[in-house]
């Protein structure tokens, strides 16, 4: 639930932990005469909010001043960076705030190299760089910033001449090999697209760090114009992959940039729990649900041309995630990839069991052939769900026989959808990478043992 959670003027040892949420939010600590303290934010509020009154050395110095403990529970990690950034400002707690220097306040900026660096950096090095923002106060919030910016705007850490070094190899070599071998740290974590291993041109990787000095200068709505331009013109050439890369950049963009959800945040801290309920109420009535959803399941596969097969079940409860509730399949089908007879079977070995609670709804990332081996198991297994499956390029939703339905993009069903979709992608996927790793490293010994 998103609501304040007061924790109580009680003894810090006999703090009651059990009304801490195990979700991302900010905590704010305070005093007994209800002054603010200390603002947070965290990944999971439970671990980090408990630490403060753990015996461990490593407690605060202001622990024994704390009165109230409260929280607000947001939707993800960057959204909890923006509130606690807000809530500082708003309070300037004491022990957030450190009275120093402006030469010691941080900078974001471009450095001035043919293959320019994203950095933080000083007043006294500001001469030296292309363009910067700031000063900031929090030098750990401009470098969790930066992390989140990466994801969207990817940038090269690697010094030039490393750069030209790699790219001269890269020409007298196969690509794979400079790739796997010599690129950066970043590129193999996709936070950096490539210059240092030889697989984008100066021009384009420029274009990337015109996109991010165009975000820091505010410039978002041109930004967004562009970069949909750019997706309808690759769509219309059929240069689907492209169009999927720029539409990517325009969520990201997008995500990032949700000061409306901020403000909200702060003028009504039960605002995701209100907007959860609204777009469960919503999808009832889109998809024509008997009951309100307040348990749905989402299904994905992954694989590399069926090999390894994962299968993920995550979960939405009330309309926040519940991982709690996930579960991970290392899937049996063997032979071509079949994705049909792997969500079959995913879905029969689900239904086996009982002790797990049904779902009011079930989605499956993908389409009318997805859908209808889950639903033939449904069936086969006696049991009767509302099943729909959610196409990637679309967004459209397939009931296993029917008409589909096509949501608004702005709706908050589709919204609500698309986070489950993620979620089951990101956590089927891990599970993928991590058999693979196994199978690699075992591979490695195997191999060293016989050299």
């Amino acid at each position: 639930m998103f609501t304040i959670k007061e924790l109580g003027n009680q003894k810090i040892n006999k703090i009651d932990k059990s009304k801490i949420p195990h979700k991302p939010g900010v905590y704010i600590h305070k005093d007994f005469s209800g002054n603010v303290l200390y603002v947070g934010k965290a990944i999971d509020l439970y671990h980090r909010v408990a630490s403060y009154f753990s015996k461990s050395a490593g407690a605060p110095i202001f622990a024994s001043q704390i009165a109230k403990v409260e929280t607000i529970v947001v939707e993800s990690e960057l959204e909890a960076l923006i509130l606690e950034a807000n809530l500082i400002k708003k309070y300037l707690p004491p022990f957030n705030i450190r009275l120093t220097d402006d030469k010691d306040y941080l900078y974001i900026a471009i450095t001035k190299e043919d293959y320019p660096k994203v950095i933080t950096a000083r007043k006294k090095d500001l001469s030296t760089v292309k363009k910067s923002w700031g000063p900031f106060p929090s030098g750990r919030i401009v470098k969790d910033t930066l992390r989140s910016l990466r994801r969207v705007f990817p940038w090269c850490s690697n010094s030039m001449r490393t750069v030209y070094s790699l790219q001269s190899t890269a020409k007298s070599s196969s690509q794979k090999s400079v790739a796997g071998r010599r690129s950066c740290f970043y590129y193999h974590l996709k936070l950096c697209p490539g210059p240092c291993a030889g697989v984008i041109s100066q021009k384009d990787y420029l274009l990337i760090i015109n996109r991010f000095s165009k975000f820091m200068d505010g410039k978002v709505i041109q930004l967004l114009g562009d970069l949909t331009a750019q997706m309808t013109k690759a769509s219309k050439k059929q240069m689907f992959e492209k169009a999927s890369a720029f539409k990517k950049i325009i969520q990201g963009v997008s995500y990032l940039t949700q000061p409306n959800r901020t403000r909200l945040y702060l003028e009504n801290p039960n605002f995701l729990e209100e907007e959860n309920k609204l777009a469960l109420e919503k999808l009832q009535k889109d998809l024509g649900l008997k009951k309100l959803p307040e348990r749905i399941e989402g299904y994905d596969i992954s694989n590399i041309q069926g090999k390894e097969a994962t299968g993920s079940m995550v979960v939405l409860t009330n309309g926040e995630i519940d991982k709690s509730q996930y579960r991970k399949f290392k899937i049996h089908l063997e032979g071509k990839p079949n994705d049909v007879g792997m969500h079959k079977e995913m879905m029969r070995r689900r239904l086996n069991h009982p002790e797990w609670p049904l779902p009011d709804l079930i989605i499956i990332d993908g389409g009318r052939g997805q859908v209808g081996g889950a639903d033939e198991q449904c069936t086969m297994n006696n049991v009767q769900l509302p099943i729909f499956g959610l196409a990637k390029r679309m967004e459209w939703l397939y009931p296993p026989e029917g008409e589909i339905v096509k949501l608004p993009k702005n709706s908050l069903s589709l919204k609500l959808l698309r986070k489950l979709r993620d979620e089951a992608h990101r956590f089927a996927i891990s599970y993928h990478r991590k058999l693979r790793g196994r199978i690699l490293l075992s591979g490695n010994q195997y191999n060293k043992g016989n050299k």
